[in-house]
């Protein structure tokens, strides 16, 4: 079998990023909430927040896995852009390689966390963690702006190097990547008119968490 070229080897890198961003992204709008809605089905939002976290780590982990042989990784990108500089449209390649090199240095700290995270949880559980759970947060800090920081200099790497290598520009998002909000509205309305009956029937006032603006009902309208 051939050796994938190095467009194919930016693209499917830029795909990695796509996703993993989008799960993050998916977890961070679901913990910012209204409370009151993710309440109506604790498992599911919980689950799919602690999911959504762990795919994207596992993105990061896997796009700087240098330790895998053969496979396909940011760095190993770069050495392969380093060799076939001279098939670049445009710009100083080597600079920018060097550039971004750097960046990828400054990221070990939050790299190596992750892949910690990976190592002994994620994808093997380590007989230390099982024994000590906690002891994994506390060598290998990790938070949302870590993993933010990781997905925007990995994006902003992939896009620079195939502007470069090919004059295309743009940024890596979904067409709808934020349709969850949608469904959060929905929950919303079901939840408010059902506050609403259940107080217009029981003539008593609703005294659990209710979801915020329950004035602004939209299935009133449809």
């Amino acid at each position: 079998m051939g050796k994938p070229t190095l467009k194919q080897v930016l693209d499917v890198l830029k795909r990695q990023v796509l996703v993993g961003k989008s799960y993050l992204d998916l977890a961070k709008g679901l913990l910012e909430a209204d409370p009151a809605i993710r309440n109506t089905a604790p498992t599911f939002f919980g689950l799919t927040i602690d999911g959504s976290l762990e795919l994207a780590q596992m993105t990061i982990a896997r796009l700087y896995d240098d330790a895998t042989r053969g496979s396909v990784t940011i760095r190993r990108m770069l050495v392969r852009a380093t060799e076939e500089a001279a098939s670049f449209q445009r710009g100083d390649v080597r600079t920018e390689i060097a550039k971004r090199e750097a960046a990828i240095i400054a990221l070990e700290p939050v790299l190596e966390s992750i892949r910690q995270r990976r190592n002994e949880w994620l994808a093997h559980l380590d007989p230390r963690t099982v024994a000590n759970p906690e002891s994994l947060s506390t060598k290998a800090k990790l938070s949302i702006p870590d993993l933010d920081r990781a997905f925007t200099e990995t994006e902003d790497l992939l896009l620079e190097m195939s502007s470069l290598y090919e004059g295309v520009t743009g940024e890596l998002r979904f067409l709808g990547g934020d349709d969850y909000k949608i469904a959060l509205d929905w929950i919303r309305s079901a939840k408010c008119t059902f506050i609403e009956n259940y107080e217009r029937e029981f003539h008593v006032t609703w005294t659990e968490p209710r979801p915020k603006d329950c004035s602004r009902n939209l299935l009133k309208f449809i």
